[in-house]
């Protein structure tokens, strides 16, 4: 019989959130699964935004090959939802009601998406979803099945279940949120079996902001509001207004809680997010993968793709695909401890509008390359500004910028980069008209690069 597969991706889920031992969530089921499997380290999504990360992962080819990023969700390049459902499996996946999500899932015959609503936050986990999933793997999968999940429980505005909003789950908001989560995977491992189950646990990016809630969206702050309203309403205006002046206190002192736990350079990436930066607090995740076909309780820091991610899923299923037509590549023979090169992989932000612009959702990017020793990155459109080099071996933290001082090195980074780009020019035209493809021709031709 073959092997289901269970995958659960979850949002804005940091990598050091799951792996470093400093880590103040309690996530004993995800401790079992690694204990139980291969923990990948030192993954890299190919983006900081959810749309373009996951458009990556799930054609397991960089956004510029695909097609499918933040603002061109619709793509014909085939999903590996499709390669697995041609294959003879059985295909379900839980989304977001989000138009990106319905977009990518089109052509799937068991879609669920679940309503989120950023304001409310109603169909969390705890409010619901959680016995939603836990009725569907309850004997209503059709073998041999995968199942995605795609959970946004830790996206920012989040509400922390009050028995888990304790200080023995986390010392911040964020490492609560992880611990619930924790609390609702073991619950869905508790239904199926694990003999026969592939699980894979990652995520799509990381975050920056690692303390707020909304406070807005809470709700006993939303049940004060609406009963000061109904037993005062002719004194509504007011009510309203002293109770966002409150809730900006509230924020106030969480931000001053930031500042003491967050480094300047993190700070400065609280508001700018999808900008100028691509540091691994938002483009390193987590990869577990645990049951059938994984025998070892290790952890490999050899540096890994987001791309790799479903070329591996299908090895160990043992269903073919096409190599040649993806940027991906199988990680079994690390599994299998052998040995396998290490390829750059590529990334960019999501977009930033920039005023004065053509094209603000395009000149707003910032792309790069990141391999183990080094971590490279600029402008889409123009090579010359928001330059960045950092030494990933003796500048961990990437807390020093040396493109200034390591011209030769910008431009081997940046030659990675081109030839990484090479052999999806039809997708680049897709994307940019003429006089933008000339303008960054250009430019490349000034700095040397073409």
């Amino acid at each position: 019989m073959k092997p289901n597969v269970l995958f659960i991706t979850i949002d804005s889920l940091r990598y050091d959130k799951i792996f470093d031992s400093k880590k103040s969530s309690l996530i004993p089921n995800i401790n079992k699964l690694m204990k139980n499997g291969i923990s990948f380290t030192q993954t890299i999504s190919s983006a900081d935004v959810t749309g373009t990360s996951l458009g990556s992962l799930f054609t397991s080819s960089f956004p510029f090959r695909s097609g499918i990023t933040l603002f061109t969700p619709d793509s014909e390049t085939n999903t590996f939802f499709k390669i697995l459902n041609d294959n003879g499996y059985n295909v379900y996946t839980l989304f977001p009601d989000s138009a990106f999500f319905l977009t990518i899932t089109k052509n799937l015959k068991e879609n669920d998406p679940y309503a989120y609503n950023k304001r409310e936050n109603w169909i969390q986990l705890f409010g619901g979803l959680g016995n939603r999933i836990i009725d569907k793997l309850d004997n209503k999968l059709s073998e041999p099945w995968v199942y995605y999940m795609h959970l946004m429980d830790l996206h920012v505005p989040f509400t922390i279940p009050a028995e888990f909003d304790l200080e023995k789950f986390g010392k911040t908001n964020h490492d609560r949120m992880i611990s619930a989560i924790d609390f609702w995977i073991g619950k869905f491992l508790e239904k199926i079996n694990l003999n026969n189950t592939l699980i894979v646990i990652s995520s799509d990016h990381g975050d920056y902001d690692l303390h707020r809630t909304n406070p807005v969206s809470h709700p006993k702050g939303n049940s004060i509001l609406k009963f000061c309203k109904k037993l005062f309403p002719f004194l509504e205006p007011l009510i309203v207004k002293f109770y966002f002046a409150y809730q900006n206190l509230k924020i106030k002192k969480e931000l001053n809680l930031l500042k003491n736990t967050h480094t300047e350079r993190e700070m400065a990436a609280l508001s700018g997010r999808g900008s100028k930066h691509l540091f691994d607090e938002t483009i390193r995740i987590p990869l577990i993968f645990s049951g059938y076909g994984i025998d070892s309780n290790k952890k490999i820091n050899q540096m890994v793709r987001q791309v790799d991610i479903f070329p591996t899923i299908a090895h160990i299923l043992e269903i073919p695909f096409d190599a040649n037509s993806i940027d991906g590549q199988s990680l079994l023979p690390l599994i299998s401890n052998n040995d396998l090169d290490e390829l750059p992989t590529y990334v960019e932000t999501g977009s930033k509008y920039i005023k004065n612009t053509p094209n603000p959702k395009v000149n707003g990017k910032i792309i790069g390359i990141r391999t183990s020793k080094y971590k490279y990155w600029r402008s889409r459109n123009d090579p010359g500004k928001n330059v960045a080099l950092y030494d990933l071996i003796n500048d961990p933290l990437e807390e020093k910028n040396i493109a200034s001082e390591n011209n030769s090195l910008v431009i081997k980074m940046e030659k990675i980069l081109q030839d990484l780009k090479k052999g999806s020019v039809e997708i680049i035209r897709k994307q940019f008209s003429k006089d933008e493809e000339k303008i960054i021709e250009d430019e490349l031709k000034k700095l040397g690069y073409i």
